[in-house]
């Protein structure tokens, strides 16, 4: 399956005329919590628009086939664990529009990225003007190191959320081992599946490669990581990944690969079939 995503002409013009990102394709493992702003503009010229684009995609399919989800709610709380610079943020709240009762997003956004979250809160705030419900940011930023951040993050997290996500961001952890040898897919998806709303859902998206750190396909430990939280996965992508292409002024077609997955708290039916590499 193929999806092709045009930027928006408005977003398009403020990543790349105001806000100076460059367009810089890196095949390496990224490690977005230690880049400088140099680095966080070339992210945000290269990996923005392709966040976006996974995002608008993924939750359009969701509102799609799951259509009553969120139908009538005026308020949604959403928290994005490692939002970097906020592509998938954008492009969760452009699915959204079509919502005919919302009237109030309250996003909490957690990075360890100074540079990448004032690039966020520039991005939500012109975003703002551009819609008819009311949109809250507050940011966190916050490196998770080990266990002991996670429940320095708990300490703030006061609420439960309508949608957990994570876009390309439990790669880093699996890089680094903040979890030593436990599968980080495990560990975050224990820690936020019950700090969902009865009718939340819990996305996860990462890069489809091996890592070498783990030695592992990064979709198989998303799969395994799954089962062993016991999540019921709702819907996911077909076969090992998905391909996502979009354009904007600076590379046209370019083309991303993820595999994700969507997880309910209900957990009163079995996962639906999964497919391990």
């Amino acid at each position: 399956m193929q999806d092709n995503v045009i930027l928006p002409q408005w977003l398009d013009n403020l990543i790349f005329d105001q806000l100076g990102a460059k367009y810089c394709r890196s095949n390496a493992d990224m490690t977005v919590i230690d880049w400088d702003k140099n680095d966080i503009l070339n992210y945000l010229g290269t990996y923005f628009p392709r966040s976006y684009a996974e995002s608008y995609c993924i939750f359009s399919e969701f509102l799609t086939k799951w259509p009553n989800r969120f139908m009538n709610k005026t308020e949604l709380s959403v928290f994005d664990f490692g939002c970097g610079t906020g592509g998938e943020i954008i492009g969760l709240v452009d699915a959204l529009n079509n919502l005919p009762k919302l009237k109030y997003i309250h996003i909490h956004a957690l990075d360890g990225n100074y540079h990448a979250l004032r690039l966020l809160e520039h991005i939500v705030n012109r975003y703002s003007d551009k819609t008819n419900y009311s949109i809250i940011l507050d940011v966190i930023p916050l490196i998770i190191e080990d266990f002991y951040d996670f429940d320095v993050l708990s300490s703030v997290l006061e609420e439960k959320y309508d949608i957990f996500m994570s876009f390309k961001a439990i790669c880093e952890f699996v890089s680094k081992e903040r979890f030593e040898h436990q599968n980080a897919y495990t560990h975050i998806a224990r820690k936020y599946h019950s700090r969902l709303n009865d009718d939340g859902i819990m996305v996860l998206a990462d890069v489809t490669s091996y890592n070498d750190v783990s030695q592992e396909w990064l979709p198989r430990m998303m799969d395994l990581g799954l089962a062993q939280a016991d999540c019921r996965i709702i819907l996911k992508n077909d076969g090992y990944n998905q391909t996502f292409v979009v354009s904007h002024k600076k590379k046209q077609k370019d083309i991303s690969k993820i595999a994700w997955r969507i997880v309910s708290p209900d957990n009163r039916c079995c996962n639906v079939g999964l497919q391990i590499l």
